[in-house]
């Protein structure tokens, strides 16, 4: 039976062995990437059983993370909700942040991140700071530009068919979060709904690069409200 606790601890101990998880893989991918390709043949096996031992680490990590989520950390917010059933639920923060770091992975992958950090926690925090705004579109932008800079998403690595930057991709791919999640959609609906407003971010990236710079919220808004009849 999965153990209670507070959704605020939870999300803070979830984001403690993600971090933890990432920065494995990170670093076996590193040494996988800068070790010597060819070493005298005591060099070669002391590398190959580092690295094998690094592999170990990291899939043991993966399994333990999967173990205490599932059996330690219950949660009774799997899906991702729209902004507007987030605004409207008894403990929308908790409810922002799953459904923040639910469409941000998928969001990050689709536009060809291969490793990359979310940090739930940045979502509780930013939506309890913005959650007073009285317009959905404004709010949507706020969170859009504080999350962009706060340090909450991390990508470090992108495949080849990736067509933006590092930080293009945490800018534009918060965008695209964002302007799923202003659609109305069940779960069923939630990865095609991501697709297109990944598309359409993407397509338009130097308009919201731009006013994310200037930081310019009133037109980000505007941006959302247009675009979100289209996704």
């Amino acid at each position: 039976m999965a153990t209670e606790f507070a959704p605020e601890t939870t999300t803070h101990l979830k984001d403690v062995l993600r971090s933890l998880r990432y920065s494995l893989r990170k670093g076996r991918d590193t040494v996988k990437e800068t070790a010597p390709r060819r070493l005298p043949a005591p060099a070669s096996a002391v590398t190959l059983s580092t690295l094998r031992e690094i592999e170990i680490l990291a899939q043991t990590v993966d399994q333990f993370v999967c173990k205490v989520a599932h059996s330690v950390f219950s949660s009774t917010a799997t899906n991702s909700k729209s902004l507007r059933q987030i605004v409207g639920s008894s403990r929308p923060e908790y409810e922002f942040s799953v459904s923040f770091y639910e469409t941000m992975k998928r969001v990050l992958s689709y536009l060809g991140a291969t490793r990359a950090l979310v940090n739930q926690g940045a979502g509780w925090r930013a939506y309890s700071r913005f959650a007073d705004s009285q317009d959905i579109h404004q709010l949507a932008a706020q969170l859009t530009l504080h999350l962009s800079l706060d340090g909450s998403i991390t990508v470090d690595q992108l495949d080849d068919r990736a067509s933006l930057t590092r930080s293009g991709t945490v800018v534009v791919g918060i965008f695209a979060g964002m302007l799923s999640l202003l659609a109305e959609a069940d779960d069923a609906d939630r990865d095609a709904i991501i697709c297109a407003a990944s598309d359409l971010a993407v397509a338009l990236q130097d308009k919201i690069l731009d006013l994310s710079q200037n930081k310019d919220i009133s037109a980000l808004a505007a941006l959302f409200q247009r675009c979100a009849a289209h996704v």
